[in-house]
């Protein structure tokens, strides 16, 4: 049985996080999960915050061995970076005790993370290790999941949320019945955030029910 757990980390205590330079309006999100042995969390979108001062913030960070600006869009800018182990507290933590990141998202007041563990002892092994090394992590919730079809087909709790509170309040009816703004109203954060998880819902829903391999 394996279990997702949730949790947040002071924004001062991570290293991106502390790039963000205190920009009321920056905001990180996960782009691509791709757990290696090398790194955790290779590509992640910055968003309301100059790339060129971010970058600067960031190379001063010891945990990160090197970071590249991939391409830019309005108002944002996705990055990739290899990560220095040894210093990436958080990360590397994870990468440790073999868990795989759902999500992960940071503001200039904190990161938040889902990662599924395999065992409960790898959760264990993970809060232990945190301690250790004094990440001052608090934990939000553990969901333990049993079967693929309680694994809320491929999304993350954030994202089977956003999609249900969006479906009822008829955000995807024509004509819409309500707002962006509206949803992330009632949801308590931002419109761009409720517009990624939106879009990664949907993606992953596709993804579960096998639509990106049927044929052109």
């Amino acid at each position: 049985m394996s279990t997702v757990i949730e949790f947040t980390v002071p924004a001062d205590s991570c290293s991106l996080g502390r790039a963000l330079g205190g920009e009321s309006e920056a905001l990180i999100e996960i782009d691509r999960i791709v757990p290696t042995d090398d790194t955790i969390l290779p590509f992640f979108w910055v968003w309301g915050r100059d790339p060129e001062a971010f970058v600067a913030s960031a190379n001063d960070e010891p945990a990160i061995d090197r970071i590249t600006l991939v391409d830019r869009v309005e108002d944002g800018a996705l990055f990739s970076v290899r990560w220095n182990r040894e210093e990436a507290g958080t990360l590397f933590a994870i990468s440790r005790s073999e868990g795989a990141l759902l999500d992960a998202r940071a503001t200039p007041e904190e990161w938040h993370f889902e990662v599924r563990f395999a065992e409960r002892t790898d959760v264990t092994d993970f809060r232990s290790f945190c301690e250790d090394r004094n990440v001052p992590l608090t934990i939000e919730r553990v969901i333990p999941t049993h079967t693929p079809d309680e694994d809320r087909y491929g999304l993350t709790a954030e994202q089977q949320e956003a999609l249900t509170v969006a479906y009822r309040q008829g955000y995807f009816e024509e004509p819409r019945s309500v707002t962006l703004q509206e949803v992330a109203a009632e949801l308590g954060i931002s419109p761009r955030a409720v517009a990624g998880r939106l879009r990664r819902g949907q993606a992953a829903l596709l993804e579960h029910i096998g639509l990106s391999s049927y044929p052109a």
